[in-house]
């Protein structure tokens, strides 16, 4: 592919210096990508010839400025050509930093990596979620203790990593951290991030992930049925803490509301319309408006849990992973075999709540925050209880559009299940 490279030079207008000047600035474009710089040269707004990129005029100080933006255009142009050739893959951030002498011969990947991780936790609670905050610190740990085993090393420099990086990478939390499948290619993906980062920096000279595949598992989405949700309604819990987490669960099934958002409600999010109670909020992970009807149910554990203040939360849980201990025990002690998280509510509400009574795909996405259906129909799993309805009305409809015709050689003992 043929790299499309420009330099063009620019005066900035709306920051007029004290002698009435206006900087004189520089852009490098490569590809469509671009970035600005300085050049630390000034002219008269009038004097600036616009199709040109240069100076008007034949004065001693037009020259003069003129042939500085030439040298300064020249050595942009070698700085590139050298980045080209070395390293095939060159971004105007690449070009500007080697013009201006900034070095990454000692940039590092775990350094690298600890500086993302701060500058992403700064941003934790504003356009960045703690949860995956966790994921990178935990990649990141994991790295360096890679590189501890396998290289004897605190640290590998860019230049050093190759694909035999990435493989003996990928072996390593899969076999030495145990972690299964799915777990293994998201903590890949989080790397694969943090290296396009670094290549977009000019850090690293190509891309380490071209051809390696990366591949996740179907995993089945646990949910409870309308059966083992009443048995989970009907266990007597042993301390008030395993009632609280079963309570919040149950809201959840019938909500469609996330832990986190479940555990961030409080009553302000409690709505009347047209005489009806409904929930609305904001989605912590999507910024999705969500609004939901509350029935019986969660009508009724509101108001067991209702907190005299409205900006108070409805639920003190405890964090995720402890309720999801209490759920072990609760679903446990209802008589329920299958492992049960609390995001299991969520897929409760998709399936037994909805879809099985027959509420449109469509809908269910909206009463879960989804902003794309396709993560709707992960969720949506047709209950066997459904696909038998809907074969037995197929078969009626069948049958009565065939009735006059029965096969010649039809057994009259009928058929015989082997």
């Amino acid at each position: 592919m043929r790299n499309t490279f420009k330099v063009l030079f620019y005066i900035k207008k709306n920051a007029p210096l004290r002698n009435g000047n206006v900087p004189i600035m520089g852009r490098i474009t490569i590809n469509g990508q671009r970035t600005q710089f300085a050049t630390r040269l000034s002219v008269g707004p009038n004097q600036w010839d616009v199709c040109m990129g240069r100076v008007a005029g034949r004065s001693n100080a037009a020259l003069r400025i003129n042939e500085q933006l030439s040298n300064i255009h020249f050595h942009i142009e070698r700085c590139y050509n050298t980045l080209f050739y070395d390293q095939a893959y060159v971004t105007p951030m690449m070009v500007k930093e080697m013009y201006f002498g900034v070095s990454h011969n000692n940039e590092t990947l775990v350094a690298f990596f600890r500086q993302h991780n701060e500058e992403f936790k700064r941003m934790v609670g504003i356009t960045r979620s703690k949860t995956t905050y966790y994921k990178y610190r935990c990649v990141c740990r994991h790295l360096a203790d890679y590189i501890s085993d396998k290289y004897g090393r605190k640290d590998l420099s860019f230049k050093e990593l190759d694909q035999e990086f990435l493989t003996g990478f990928h072996s390593y939390i899969a076999k030495e951290c145990a972690h299964k499948k799915n777990t293994t290619w998201i903590y890949m993906i989080a790397l694969k991030h943090i290296l396009m980062l670094a290549r977009g920096k000019g850090y690293l000279s190509k891309d380490l992930f071209a051809n390696y595949k990366l591949h996740s598992e179907h995993v089945s989405r646990n949910y409870l049925s309308m059966q083992e949700i009443n048995k989970l309604m009907q266990y007597e819990c042993d301390n008030s803490t395993l009632q609280l987490v079963r309570d919040a669960f149950l809201f959840s099934c019938f909500t469609g509301l996330s832990f986190v958002d479940v555990r961030a409600l409080t009553m302000q999010n409690i709505q009347e319309v047209n005489k009806q109670l409904w929930i609305t909020t904001t989605r912590r992970k999507t910024g999705s408006e969500v609004s939901v009807r509350l029935f019986a149910v969660p009508y009724n554990i509101l108001l067991k849990y209702a907190p005299q203040a409205r900006d108070e939360r409805i639920f003190d849980l405890p964090s995720n992973g402890w309720c999801n201990i209490c759920l072990e025990k609760i679903v446990s002690g209802a008589g329920i075999l299958k492992p049960i998280t609390f995001h299991a509510a969520r897929h409760t509400f998709a399936t037994t709540i909805t879809l099985s009574q027959g509420v449109a795909i469509e809908t269910i996405s909206k009463l879960l925050g989804h902003k794309n259906i396709r993560t709707t129909q992960i969720y949506a799993t047709i209950t066997h209880s459904q696909l038998d309805g809907e074969m037995e009305r197929l078969s009626k409809r069948i049958n009565s559009l065939c009735r006059d015709w029965t096969p010649a050689d039809a057994d009259d003992a009928g058929v015989k299940l082997m």
